[in-house]
């Protein structure tokens, strides 16, 4: 079971599948949710400020498309600003539709593990959990 996990999308019955699909699974301990990727480099920030904070979600679900702050741009700062100090996450980019464009540039962060296609699934999550293990 994976200790914590940030779920990123806007879609708040993503939100909630997931959650179910988590509880479910036995996937994680704790599920945190962010609305779009601003609200998730806040919440970064804030752990950033809890001076030896050693509890940090290792595990990212990324949605792509959302508003005020997609994805990629999450991407960009997160990788700029926060992964020297949480090196061990790990991203997955959950999305409905996957561009063979939108996987090259994937790759070219470190963090990203792979894309994951909606909707999640207490099935898909049982996987994902084994693939990490195996990491």
């Amino acid at each position: 079971m994976i200790n914590q996990v940030l779920y990123i999308d806007d879609d708040v019955t993503a939100q909630l599948i997931f959650r179910l699909a988590s509880n479910k699974a036995a996937f994680a301990t704790e599920v945190h949710t962010a609305t779009n990727g601003q609200q998730a480099l806040d919440y970064y920030q804030q752990l950033a400020e809890e001076q030896g904070n050693q509890s940090y979600p290792h595990l990212v679900l990324l949605d792509l498309d959302m508003p005020v702050m997609g994805g990629w741009e999450f991407l960009d700062n997160f990788m700029q600003t926060y992964y020297v100090q949480f090196p061990d996450t790990r991203v997955f980019i959950v999305s409905s539709t996957i561009n063979p464009e939108d996987k090259q540039k994937a790759a070219q962060y470190a963090c990203v593990l792979d894309f994951v296609s909606k909707p999640i699934t207490s099935e898909l999550l049982v996987t994902l959990s084994h693939r990490i293990e195996k990491q």
